[in-house]
């Protein structure tokens, strides 16, 4: 287990540090804290923010739920019929 700054791991993800470091604050990813620094295990925080990644994609902008049902097709025909 190598453990790496904020900063080490902001750049070979090329993520921002600011959000990495908010992401420690707001306990989304794990950390161990030694002195003022943040050191993380990338393994861990890769698996922790893949799985927030999925969890915010499950759900819509308007906080509806999302599914993998696709829309049926028109069916012109029968809307003419129905007419």
């Amino acid at each position: 287990m190598e453990l790496v700054t904020c900063d080490e791991y902001a750049k070979s993800r090329g993520l921002s540090l600011v959000t990495i470091r908010r992401y420690c604050r707001e306990g989304i990813v794990p950390y161990l804290r030694i002195g003022k620094v943040y050191r993380l295990d990338p393994p861990l925080v890769d698996e922790a923010l893949t799985q927030v990644m999925r969890e915010n994609m499950e759900y819509r902008s308007n906080g509806v739920k999302r599914t993998n049902q696709r829309r049926k097709k028109f069916d012109f025909e029968a809307a003419l019929k129905a007419l």
